[in-house]
């Protein structure tokens, strides 16, 4: 029992010379958090995109119906991974109208408006970013480098 004892005094007196080491920022916490939470969620979507983007290679590569099939689901997939970041909010540009029947319209529409242009943004971004990595991909596969003019024909 005593090995124990002395053992968890050693355990407090270390943690409390390390907490009088280690002096953290709490402004550094909030800066550091925003960042993790940054790249916890941008690797995961660009892994999922490099995969949708592999996809869409190999059925134009294969011609297969399957592979392109699933390449149109991992679209839509990615699409609505994107879309349930935008969907946490409502805009309220028209709190001030007397009329609540007729601000909540207003607001709603406003709201629909900037939800279908982020998710335009959205869908063009993914489909942009998988396609060039579809075709990045087939690109580095060709043996004539990207910006040549093709073969000429010499006499």
């Amino acid at each position: 029992m005593t090995s124990i004892s002395g053992a968890n005094r050693l355990r407090t007196r270390v943690e409390t010379y390390l907490a009088g080491v280690f002096h953290p920022f709490p402004e550094e916490r909030i800066i550091a958090g925003t960042i993790q939470s940054f790249y916890g969620w941008f690797f995961p979507l660009l892994r999922n995109a490099v995969i949708c983007g592999a996809l869409q290679y190999f059925a134009d590569a294969s011609g297969s119906m399957t592979l392109q099939i699933l390449a149109i689901i991992g679209y839509i997939v990615l699409a609505a991974y994107c879309f349930s970041y935008i969907n946490m909010w409502v805009l309220t540009p028209f709190h001030f109208v007397k009329h609540k029947r007729l601000g909540s319209w207003l607001d709603g529409v406003v709201t629909l408006a900037v939800l279908l242009l982020l998710g335009y943004a959205i869908w063009a971004g993914t489909v942009f970013a998988i396609d060039e990595i579809a075709k990045g991909h087939a690109a580095s596969r060709s043996n004539a480098p990207r910006n040549s003019p093709g073969p000429s024909s010499s006499s």
